[in-house]
């Protein structure tokens, strides 16, 4: 991936992150990744495969620390769905600390 296609904006890591043991180290810097793609528009609507390509790991990888991150109350994923109930995209809110 180039450096065109990378946000540019500030992730931030807030202390009761950064210092929580039952978080991996990737799974604190992809919630500062998704502080930094939520700066736009208040949600990050990236797929996983876009994180997988960043950090070079698996999609599967990258969904287990979405719902880790998710489950400690960190994140909320709103999964976006059509008339016939089929996802069609997923936006990621950064809760509040």
């Amino acid at each position: 991936m180039n450096e065109k296609n990378r946000a540019n904006y500030y992730a931030i890591i807030p202390a009761k992150v950064r210092y929580d043991r039952n978080l991996k180290p990737a799974e604190k810097i992809l919630y500062g990744e998704l502080t930094a793609l939520s700066n736009k528009n208040g949600y990050c609507h990236a797929q996983n495969r876009y994180f997988a390509n960043l950090y070079n790991v698996s999609n599967e990888t990258v969904s287990r620390w979405i719902s880790h991150l998710q489950s400690l109350g960190y994140i909320y994923a709103e999964l976006i769905r059509n008339e016939q109930q089929v996802v069609i995209s997923r936006h990621i809110y950064v809760v509040d600390l």
